[in-house]
């Protein structure tokens, strides 16, 4: 494991190397600037507070998942001011920001002073191509202006996205290539940048006819701001009644209740183990936690029943995931997650169901959840035997790795729980709960 202070080290270097270059940058604009007018003064006193507010009150756009509206207001200001005013307004207004927000929890210096720093230099980056470009200002009908917008966007995004990623490696320490991929691949967010650009571009175009009118965009903003939270609130309680439902569901067998739950815990930890993205993550550990909901259309002489399933039984329970997945897919939260609850009892030799899937067929959330659902079908108990220890879990999970679970993921488990890979695997047999997935 490495050393914390190491990673401590880097993520000083990083931030310090973002000052720096804010600082370089500021005076460089300093010393090539020739003054603002009293029009682009105004546009400061307008701009620098609609940044401030859209970094202090972010939009409540899903669970636990917020986002910060700066980037309308900070793009605004590079179309709008020269590369000086809008590179310092930008930097002084999200100081402020991180400042106010940091008073509700404690002010993190660094926290301070890398997002001042990003923020100057890709407002900077910005502002400085849209000059380089457009050769002009708004509102113009020339081509080279609709290509500065698109410019300037870019520029402000790339070296925002670089710092980002600077010192998310300084945090991490993980290899650059793997980095990049990961990084690339967790930019789920990168719609809602486009679309608030987008906003930023009409902001300034409304600006370039008369400054004031920049008040007329931020008046629905709390409105806004508010509906949003409201919608919110709305899917958190359908999720929270979605959940309770799954639990009612493992209530009807004591032996399994709680076993949703702790098999959510277990996707949770090999979803890190792998390196998956914090939203891909969610979404499958959302569908493990619901993913027996199903078993609410089984009949109770089934699903309760302490003795070998006869075939048709055993045909009625495996309709449970297709029941799940329809449930969940009626609900925004789940939707995404549907196809994991259908498949999670598919194997990776094709012999599972309900659609008899073959190795990397099987979507990848439903490989992981299966895995942390035969690891809790063996330990728990359940109402035909008791739970067995974790060394026959072991034994039992690798005999099986490469036909009925995906090795890589077993894998991950193994080196999630610090365990080693059993040497004879020949005596071990069949356990009847996971060749008969009647409780699982």
């Amino acid at each position: 494991m490495e050393d914390p202070r190491r990673s401590e080290r880097r993520v000083w270097i990083v931030i310090a190397a973002a000052a720096l270059m804010a600082a370089a940058c500021v005076a460089l604009l300093a010393a090539s600037n020739s003054g603002e007018s009293g029009a682009e003064l105004l546009l400061v006193g307008l701009v620098a507070p609609l940044i401030l507010l859209g970094r202090v009150f972010p939009i409540q756009i899903a669970f636990r998942r917020r986002m910060v509206t700066d980037t309308a207001p900070l793009f605004a200001s590079c179309l709008l001011l020269g590369p000086l005013a809008a590179a310092v307004v930008a930097g002084i207004a999200i100081a402020a920001a991180e400042v106010i927000t940091g008073r509700r929890t404690r002010i993190d210096p660094r926290q301070v002073i890398f997002n001042a720093s990003q923020a100057l230099l890709g407002v900077a980056a910005g502002a400085f191509a849209f000059d380089l470009v457009a050769h002009g200002t708004l509102p113009a009908e020339s081509t080279s202006i609709m290509v500065g917008v698109i410019v300037a966007g870019a520029a402000m995004l790339v070296v925002n996205d670089i710092l980002v990623f600077c010192v998310i490696w300084a945090q991490t320490g993980i290899r650059f290539h793997r980095m990049l991929w990961d990084f690339a691949r967790g930019r789920t967010d990168l719609p809602y940048d486009v679309a608030l650009y987008a906003a930023g571009f009409v902001a300034a175009l409304l600006a370039s006819f008369h400054p004031w009118l920049l008040l007329l965009i931020a008046a629905p903003l709390p409105v806004l701001y508010r509906a949003m939270a409201n919608q919110v609130a709305l899917r958190q309680q359908t999720r929270e009644a979605v959940i309770q439902l799954a639990d009612i569901v493992d209530e009807r067998d004591p032996y399994t209740f709680g076993h949703c739950k702790r098999v959510s815990e277990f996707t949770n930890e090999l979803c890190r183990q792998l390196g998956l993205s914090h939203d891909l993550t969610e979404e499958i550990v959302l569908a493990a936690r619901v993913h027996d909901v199903g078993k609410i259309g089984i009949r109770d002489a089934v699903l309760l029943k302490p003795a070998r399933l006869t075939e048709e039984e055993f045909a009625h329970i495996k309709e449970h995931p297709d029941i799940g997945a329809r449930l969940t897919a009626r609900f925004p939260d789940f939707a995404r997650g549907t196809r994991y609850i259908r498949h999670h009892h598919e194997k990776w030799d094709g012999s599972g169901y309900p659609s008899a899937l073959k190795g990397t067929e099987i979507p990848l959330g439903a490989r992981i959840i299966a895995v942390a659902d035969t690891f809790d079908a063996i330990t728990s108990n359940r109402v035909y035997r008791d739970g067995l220890p974790d060394d026959f879990a072991r034994t039992e999970m690798a005999r099986v790795a490469g036909t009925q679970l995906d090795p890589e993921v077993v894998h991950a488990w193994f080196s999630n729980r610090a365990w080693e890979w059993p040497e004879s695997l020949a005596a071990t047999p069949v356990l009847g709960a996971i060749v008969n997935d009647k409780a699982a």
